[in-house]
């Protein structure tokens, strides 16, 4: 799925992994923790194997197989 992208410099992957990090205990102070699904794809970002709009893509995508909306009878 990723695209063709240029190799990310030390500092912008030490940058990635800091927005990585901030976005993962934000979710943890709600209580929620990751997927080992979703952390890999948290990898190929901060190693600069995919954008951000292909993560993005990747997690929604992840989201909808894992975490189909659940039907309650009489709704």
């Amino acid at each position: 799925m990723a695209g063709i992208i240029k190799p990310i410099t030390d500092q912008e992957r030490i940058a990635r992994r800091a927005r990585v990090a901030r976005a993962v205990a934000s979710v943890r102070l709600e209580g929620l923790r990751p997927t080992e699904a979703a952390n890999a794809v948290f990898d190929r970002y901060a190693a600069g194997d995919l954008t951000t709009q292909e993560m993005a893509a990747e997690i929604q995508a992840l989201n909808a197989r894992e975490f189909r909306p659940l039907h309650v009878p009489g709704d």
